[in-house]
């Protein structure tokens, strides 16, 4: 459901997998569609193994084996609970979920009763660049993590390298500074309804794990994620796709950024195969999007002195 950006590339990694499917896409809009369409064109695919269906609505919509849901995070929850009663048990949804703490607890909820499924695509856990680094540091005790990027959202792209940091200490409960945010809101492109922020966070976990994301206003600025244990520093320059090795300068390794169009094909083929994946569960996410829905409005709070129980994040 929604088959705009993000939406549109998960139906291309889709018609990839290498068994017959009845696909279902549901957008209101137009131009979504359209976009969708097109880019099923740029793909090489056997297209009598596949039926699709448009539609602008879930009315009448038949229980589906699983529902990728790509839609603005506004009333997610209840279109979530719109379509559990309707018999729909698995599901893949972006982040961020939604946006207060207590819809996440009404979707834990919900999710438990309905005996349900549903995984947050917090898509670096399946990078095989990453899943080779995570390997490097399984053994230690602690590690950091400091992550430095440019004008990509903070709002928005926080949560996937909370959930990084988090996959990589396995520990998935996170305490998050907010303090040091820059004190300007910041546009959002996606709509004068939502924001976003720049400046830094810092979190740790139980053993003693800690993070730091640097989000700068700053166009054309690299994205590195930082990894520091005993012995072992590994510095992942992803814009330009490059690891360095502080320990070991002469040790030359590559990073490979994996995009939606491709990683939906491994995630759906495990969630048909083993119904699971290695994406994390809501539950497992829990920690992350609350404290990010708590540090935001706590900042919004501090600039305009509005309390919110909404966070305009997506």
């Amino acid at each position: 459901m929604g088959c705009g950006n993000i939406g549109s590339r998960h139906l291309q990694a889709l018609v990839k997998l290498p068994y017959p499917l009845d696909i279902t896409i549901i957008d209101p809009n137009e131009n979504s569609q359209t976009l969708a369409k097109s880019r099923l064109d740029e793909v090489d695919f056997n297209k009598s193994e596949f039926n699709f269906s448009w539609s602008d609505s879930i009315s009448n919509l038949e229980p589906s084996d699983l529902v990728i849901l790509a839609t603005p995070s506004p009333n997610r929850v209840d279109l979530i609970k719109e379509l559990l009663e309707a018999g729909n048990r698995r599901f893949l949804v972006e982040k961020m979920v939604c946006q207060s703490e207590y819809e996440y607890d009404q979707l834990l909820s919900m999710v438990k009763s309905f005996n349900a499924k549903l995984w947050v695509n917090a898509t670096r856990r399946y990078f095989s660049s990453y899943n080779k680094l995570k390997k490097k540091f399984q053994n230690f005790k602690a590690i950091h993590m400091v992550v430095n990027a440019g004008n990509m959202g903070l709002g928005s792209n926080a949560i996937h390298f909370i959930d990084l940091f988090s996959w990589f200490t396995e520990d998935t409960n996170i305490i998050l500074n907010g303090d040091y945010l820059f004190d300007k809101i910041q546009p959002n492109k996606r709509g004068n309804e939502f924001v976003e922020f720049a400046g830094t966070i810092i979190g740790q976990n139980k053993n003693n794990s800690k993070m730091i994301m640097n989000f700068l206003p700053l166009n054309d600025y690299p994205l590195t994620v930082s990894f520091f244990g005993k012995d072992l520093t590994l510095i992942v320059d992803e814009s330009n796709e490059k690891i360095y090795d502080l320990n070991n300068p002469k040790n030359e390794l590559t990073f490979q950024n994996e995009f939606q169009s491709t990683l939906t094909t491994k995630i759906v083929n495990d969630i048909f195969s083993n119904d699971n994946c290695n994406l994390p569960t809501l539950e497992e996410s829990s920690s992350a999007h609350k404290e990010l829905f708590r540090i935001f409005n706590n900042h919004i709070h501090k600039l305009t002195n509005e309390r919110r129980t909404i966070c305009p994040i997506t």
